[in-house]
């Protein structure tokens, strides 16, 4: 019986060309172990859903008869695998296509694919439950986005195979925190890592601190090492389940490891590390630590007015508003301005007790609002600011956009809204772009003696994940404040969208 590799060598066709793993030394081993349970972590882009359409269209030439069951967490996702991945793969491969399909050439259902030679592939979502597999009969299994797939319906999923004496479970997925299933499935695993040897004598392994500024590089003694070196090192040689790998957007030849730098720089840690590292994350700990925040902190005082503020930066003064919604929660205002296109510079924090009175907070942001000259004001558009905003702007007079930003699970272009601004953004991606910025250096406050009690806030906001949305989700304890994140986060995004300098730098 031919193997996984010489057979996609030889048979398979990509986009008319032939399968080949030149520059790939990771994948072999990986597509080897494809015989028995196999378990992959992988950042995205890395070729994981390639190798789910290769495996596919193996078995179902190898195998005549065979039937295989794919479940992605929604139909959608289903739909795309079955047009975009496998068809091609199919009807690009002559000999594949003849064996297949015969003199048919057609696949009618994209969710129910019965070959020539009677081998069948069911494709199911189960995003929120696994009913839709129920009383399917498959002698393989393959779960494509398992981070994705309702939690704990793994075993709903295995009794497709109770009648099979195959009984193979192929699990693929990206990484999100460590309580995720799965990566309770990866530990169940040999969870292989792919270890790079230096001279020093030190294996490397493919996380941030591996990151160079043009390469990859040994934590302990800066040299520059090569993926092509590498290897695979079981982290439990003796698992029963199967094979475990995880395979990283470092180890692919076809990304430029400046691509990699770029998104390290604008990616929330969270989502770099998950997405393209394939490295879960630890979730219920504060996102930043004190010395991350103090390092932020300069020598310069709190700027009062105008005058204090250095002459270049004016144009490009924006503000961030979270108002309060009464009681303990307070209002809180961010003056500050972009410098070049990577540092943001914090000049001013004001705070206003929720218990004050609403028209008299609007009075003094108003006199703040005059006296800094900010042209944009991102504020919170929800609530209370609703009402809120359309009164600071008849108070500005058009001195400053105001734009009113509600969070959401998704980014939207910025619709105008009478004489105001509306923007819909994801919450934990922008928020996350600001912990990003912090733990960089690329936020500067003013010294600690003089905002210790605004920058304290970020300490607060810890990561969960969200079992209903699984996604994280930023959040702080009932009793801790959290307006200047909020604040702040609303100042980066409209200075960065729509008061960025133009030259490289201009402080």
């Amino acid at each position: 019986m031919m193997a996984l590799v010489s057979f996609c060598e030889s048979f398979v066709r990509l986009d008319k060309q032939p399968n080949s793993f030149a520059g790939r030394p990771y994948l072999p081993q990986i597509y080897d172990s494809a015989k028995r349970n196999l378990v992959l972590r992988c950042g995205r882009q890395v070729e994981k859903t390639t190798l789910l359409a290769n495996l596919i269209v193996f078995n179902a030439v190898q195998y005549p008869g065979i039937k295989m069951l794919l479940c992605c967490p929604r139909r959608e996702q289903a739909e795309m695998f079955s047009r975009s991945r496998l068809r091609p793969i199919i009807s690009g491969s002559p000999l594949i296509a003849r064996c297949l399909l015969g003199s048919n050439r057609r696949l009618r259902d994209p969710m129910n694919l019965t070959f020539e030679n009677e081998s069948e592939l069911t494709i199911r979502s189960a995003f929120r439950s696994a009913e839709a597999a129920r009383g399917q009969s498959a002698d393989i299994l393959l779960l494509d986005e398992f981070q994705d797939i309702a939690s704990g319906d793994l075993p709903v999923l295995m009794e497709t195979l109770s009648h099979s004496p195959r009984k193979q479970v192929v699990i693929t997925g990206t990484p999100k925190h460590v309580d995720n299933h799965l990566e309770a499935v990866f530990s169940q695993s040999s969870a292989c890592e792919w270890l790079i040897p230096c001279d020093c004598g030190k294996d490397v392994r493919l996380d941030e601190q591996a990151i160079g500024p043009s390469g990859l590089i040994c934590p302990n003694c800066r040299n520059q090492v090569h993926v092509i070196n590498g290897r695979w090192v079981p982290g439990y040689p003796e698992s029963a389940l199967g094979s475990g790998y995880t395979v990283s957007q470092l180890m692919v030849p076809w990304l430029d490891f400046s691509e990699i730098v770029a998104k390290q720089a604008e990616y929330d840690p969270i989502r770099f590390k998950n997405e393209c590292l394939g490295l879960p994350t630890v979730l219920g700990d504060h996102v930043l630590t004190r010395e991350e925040i103090e390092s932020c902190c300069n020598r310069r005082p709190m700027s009062k007015k105008l005058a204090d503020v250095p002459r270049d930066s004016h144009p490009y003064l924006v503000a961030g508003l979270d108002w309060g919604s009464g009681g303990a929660a307070a209002t809180l205002l961010t003056v500050g301005y972009l410098s070049g296109r990577n540092k943001f510079i914090v000049v001013h924090f004001a705070r206003f007790q929720g218990s004050e009175d609403p028209n008299r907070v609007i009075d003094f942001v108003t006199k703040l609002c005059r006296e800094f000259r900010v042209r944009v004001v991102g504020t919170d558009g929800s609530g209370n600011g609703v009402l809120h905003n359309w009164t600071l702007a008849d108070k500005l007079q058009g001195q400053a956009k105001i734009v009113g930003i509600t969070y959401s699970d998704s980014n939207h272009k910025i619709q105008p809204q009478g004489p105001l601004l509306k923007w819909t953004i994801d919450r934990t991606e922008n928020m996350g772009f600001v912990f990003h910025w912090i733990r960089k250096r690329q936020v500067e406050f003013p010294r600690l003696e003089d905002v210790r009690s605004f920058v304290e806030e970020f300490l607060n906001v810890i990561a969960e994940y969200d079992d209903y949305s699984h996604s994280i989700r930023y959040t702080k304890p009932e009793t801790k404040r959290d307006d200047a994140v909020h604040s702040a986060t609303y100042a980066l995004i409209v200075a960065r969208n729509l008061a960025c300098p133009p030259s490289p730098d201009f402080s």
